[in-house]
């Protein structure tokens, strides 16, 4: 059997590699030799030119390697007698990725999986100016909002105001979501490069 991951979100910038491929799916328990301890996958990538898969855990370990060449191990339950890591295991059926252990009502909401309250091109340069300069149509979520002249006398800027993410929002990117937008010819991409479809 296996659980459905999340996007391999990550807080840190990067590039995206062409051969990277986000996994929706995974095994329930991971580990490599060396560790101590049984864990839940959290999000995976493939690297399709090199035979390779790297699961991010739900406690912040990396588990990855060839599963053929026996670089880590993947199962359905671990063995019994064998440890498995606690903060995986809450986290894990917290955010519903699986039943929970003990038979209470455990909850874990991950950040990042849901578009966000305030559009992420709030405050930014990320707008189309309209006739007479005061309007900007927001190139992330496609709003109609003011432009106002922001960042005071060390930073000044000309920028869409702060507003509600609106019903057009740009798909996610798979690797970084909405945290790392910018434009290019007045299309969203993300800085690691994938464009953005609205």
């Amino acid at each position: 059997m296996t659980v459905a991951l999340l996007p391999p979100v990550t807080s840190a910038p990067g590039q995206f590699l062409a051969d990277m491929e986000p996994l929706d799916e995974g095994p329930r328990f991971v580990r490599t030799r060396g560790m101590s301890r049984w864990h839940r996958p959290r999000s995976g990538i493939r690297f399709t030119d090199r035979d390779r898969t790297v699961f991010g855990c739900w406690c912040g370990y990396g588990v990855g390697g060839s599963e053929r060449a026996g670089s880590f191990l993947a199962a359905e339950e671990p063995p019994a007698g064998e440890p498995v890591c606690g903060t995986c295991e809450g986290r894990a059926a917290g955010a519903g990725q699986d039943d929970s252990p003990t038979g209470r009502l455990l909850v874990f909401t991950p950040r990042w999986i849901a578009p966000p309250t305030n559009c992420p091109a709030s405050r930014s340069s990320l707008f189309e100016e309209l006739p007479g300069g005061r309007v900007g149509r927001c190139l992330a979520c496609g709003d109609m909002q003011p432009l106002r002249a922001m960042g005071g006398p060390y930073n000044p800027r000309y920028a869409i105001v702060q507003h509600p993410t609106g019903q057009g929002l740009v798909e996610p990117c798979p690797f970084h979501r909405w945290r790392q937008l910018a434009a290019r010819d007045g299309h969203v991409l993300c800085d690691c490069g994938r464009e953005l479809a609205s």
